[in-house]
C-alpha cells in the first residue's frame, strides 16, 4: 500500500527533540508499506538533522516538503478573526495558499497513486477535501478540546478566560466536524477518544497509546547521582513550562529543606525566559536543547513529572521507565497509562506529597530501584511502537476493506 503521510513539521525521531510517535509508528508502518512524507517544515536546522538521521531515509520512500504560507493581509486577519478560526488555519486569512495545498495534495495523490491518507494531529486537516476517492486517517493524539477545558480551568483574569473560551469554541469545532471528513479518528489515551466520541458519536475512533524505543532509550549502569532530579521535555510547550515553575516555586523548596544538596534539572529545547531564570536559584538547572536527552536521565537519581496541565500520554514517562529510572509524578501525568501508585510509579496530588515522596526515595534507594524494575517491565510488555504499530495497522486495513471491499496483506 503506498500511504501519505500529512504533518506540519518534519517529524522527530527518537534522537531530535519533540514527540517520536509519528516516525515511529512509521517507521513500523514502512516494514509493509511504501511511504511518502509531504509536511510543512519549521527550520533547515531540523530538516538537516531529520535528513542525517540513517533510520529517516529507510522510513520515507521520498519526502516532498510544502511551502509555508504567506504573511497574511489586514482584511484576512478580521476574516479570520470573525471566523473564530483557529490560529493554525489558514482558509479564511490566506483563502489562496489554502487553495493551493489542497490542490497539491490531491494533485500528489493522482500521481503517487495513493491508496491512504494519514495525516498528523490537527494542523493539516483542513487540507484534506471531504469528498475523496481514497480514504484519509488522523492521528490527533490528544484532543484539543480536553487541553482547551484544562487551559480554560486554571486561567486568571477576565482577558485571559475570554481567550482561553474562544480557543476551546474553536477547538470543539474541529473536533466535532473531524469524524465527516476522517474514516479513522486515532487518539493517544482513551480519555481523549472519550472526549472526541463525546463530540460526534459517529466518528470511527481508535486509542493507540504511545511507545517508546526500547533500543534508543536503555537502562544505564548504577543508580545515577545522588540528589540528581531531572524534568524532560520541549520546554516551549506550555504545559511543561508551567510543570517546571510549579516545581521549582511549590515542591523544590521542600525537598531542599530536607535534602540541602538536591539539584533539579530542567532539560528541553525552548525554555521561555521565566523558565531560564530558574537557573539563578540554588540547585536549579536549565539546560536549553540538548544533542541526547539519555545521558542526562540516565545520571539522574528519580525522574520528575509535575505536569498540571495537558493531555495524552507523556513521552517523558515511558522514557524514564524504558531507561529503569523511579518517577516522582502527578496523576495526570500518566493518563492514559494503566499504572497503580508505589508499584510502576510514585504519584503524588500535592507539593507536600510530591516533596515528601521525592525525598523518601531519595532516602531509599532500594525502593527507587524497585520502582525502576516494575516500569521497565511494564513497558517492554505493553509500550513498544511494535505493538502500538500492530493495532493501527490493522485498523487501517479495516479502513481499506470499508471503502474498497479489498484488503492488503499485514505480513
Amino acid at each position: 500500500m503506498k500511504i501519505l503521510v500529512l504533518t506540519s513539521d518534519v517529524p522527530a525521531t527518537s534522537s531530535m527533540p519533540g514527540s517520536p510517535r509519528l516516525f515511529s509508528l512509521c517507521r513500523e508502518l514502512s516494514k509493509h508499506h511504501e511511504l511518502l512524507l509531504v509536511c510543512r517544515c519549521s527550520s533547515r536546522d531540523r530538516y538537516r538533522m531529520f535528513l542525517n538521521d540513517p533510520t529517516a531515509a529507510r522510513v520515507f520512500a521520498r519526502v516532498e516538503v510544502l511551502p509555508d504560507p504567506p504573511r497574511p493581509t489586514w482584511w484576512g486577519q478580521q476574516w479570520h478573526r470573525m471566523n473564530l478560526a483557529a490560529f493554525f488555519e489558514t482558509r479564511y486569512r490566506q483563502p489562496s495558499y489554502y487553495r493551493m495545498m489542497r490542490e497539491k495534495i490531491d494533485a500528489l495523490c493522482i500521481e503517487a497513486k495513493v491508496d491512504l491518507i494519514y495525516a498528523d494531529l490537527i494542523f493539516m486537516t483542513e487540507y484534506v477535501g471531504e469528498h475523496r476517492a481514497i480514504p484519509a486517517i488522523v492521528d490527533l493524539t490528544d484532543s484539543i478540546t480536553l487541553m482547551g477545558l484544562r487551559v480554560l480551568r486554571s486561567e486568571h483574569g477576565l482577558s485571559k478566560k475570554l481567550s482561553a473560551w474562544a480557543h476551546l469554541v474553536r477547538a470543539r469545532q474541529l473536533e466535532r466536524t473531524v469524524g465527516n471528513v476522517f474514516d479513522l479518528v486515532v487518539t493517544n489515551s482513551v480519555v481523549d477518544e472519550g472526549v472526541i466520541k463525546g463530540l460526534s458519536g459517529s466518528s470511527n475512533t481508535l486509542t493507540v497509546t504511545n511507545g517508546v524505543d526500547m533500543d534508543y532509550f536503555l537502562p544505564g549502569i548504577g543508580q545515577g547521582e545522588t540528589d540528581k532530579l531531572v524534568f524532560t521535555g520541549v520546554m516551549g510547550y506550555p504545559p511543561n513550562q508551567d510543570a517546571a515553575l510549579y516545581f521549582s516555586d511549590e515542591i523544590f523548596p521542600l525537598i531542599r529543606a530536607k535534602r540541602p544538596h538536591a539539584q533539579f534539572w530542567i532539560v528541553g529545547n525552548g525554555p521561555p525566559e521565566n523558565v531560564r531564570r530558574l537557573a539563578q536559584r540554588p540547585g536549579i538547572h536549565v539546560t536549553g536543547e540538548v544533542e541526547d536527552v539519555r545521558p542526562f536521565v540516565r545520571s539522574s537519581a528519580l525522574v520528575v513529572c509535575p505536569l498540571r496541565l495537558g493531555t495524552g500520554v507523556k513521552n517523558k514517562i515511558l522514557i524514564a521507565m524504558a531507561m529503569k529510572k523511579a518517577t516522582v509524578a502527578t496523576p495526570l501525568s500518566i493518563e492514559g497509562l494503566d499504572l497503580v501508585d508505589n508499584r510502576e510509579v510514585a504519584l503524588a496530588d500535592s507539593a507536600q506529597v510530591f516533596a515528601d515522596k521525592v525525598v523518601h526515595l531519595l532516602e531509599n534507594p532500594t525502593e527507587a530501584q524497585r520502582l525502576g524494575a516494575n516500569g521497565l517491565a511494564r513497558v517492554r510488555e505493553h509500550h513498544s511502537w511494535a505493538v502500538m504499530a500492530r493495532s493501527l495497522e490493522m485498523a487501517i486495513d479495516s479502513v481499506i476493506v470499508s471503502r474498497n471491499g479489498r484488503s492488503h496483506p499485514l505480513n
